[in-house]
């Protein structure tokens, strides 16, 4: 699908220009999202396992391929903002992620659909998890921020 491939790359170019304006060019691996940002590559990783859903059904490995480069390129980006955030919790759900999505591509390069399956469905649960956590990490901010009256 070139259209999400180009969508991942300017995603991916505009978080570079975003935090590393100043900076000479750097992988987008290394870039760190924002809390701001955050939520668009959580949609990303979304969408693009949706598309990998399909590639499976219709055994486009090498699509399914691209899908997860960019899902672990993503992931990646996941992974550093827990990192930021100081959450062992966050990373090691994100590093999971990213073994699952080791194991995917390993799936798709030999085109064993089961275990494309399988790996897809751990990775949504790795997603859950995450989401969990992101949704737990916004109430604590919320309440960290009130004001205290008494």
């Amino acid at each position: 699908m070139p259209i999400r491939r180009n969508s991942i790359l300017i995603m991916t170019a505009i978080l570079a220009s975003q935090n590393l304006f100043s900076m000479p060019m750097i992988l987008a691996q290394q870039v760190v999202p924002t809390k701001e940002n955050y939520s668009t590559l959580m949609r990303e990783i979304d969408f693009t396992i949706g598309d990998a859903e399909l590639h499976i059904d219709q055994k486009y490995w090498g699509d399914l391929g691209t899908d997860t480069d960019a899902l672990k390129i993503l992931m990646e980006q996941i992974r550093e903002f827990w990192k930021k955030q100081n959450s062992t919790v966050g990373i090691e759900h994100a590093s999971q992620a990213l073994k699952t999505i080791s194991l995917l591509s390993q799936a798709s390069g030999q085109g064993r659909e089961s275990e494309a399956r399988q790996a897809v469905q751990r990775l949504k649960q790795h997603l859950t998890a995450i989401k969990d956590l992101d949704q737990n990490h916004q109430i604590v901010t919320i309440r960290s921020t009130l004001p205290l009256y008494g």
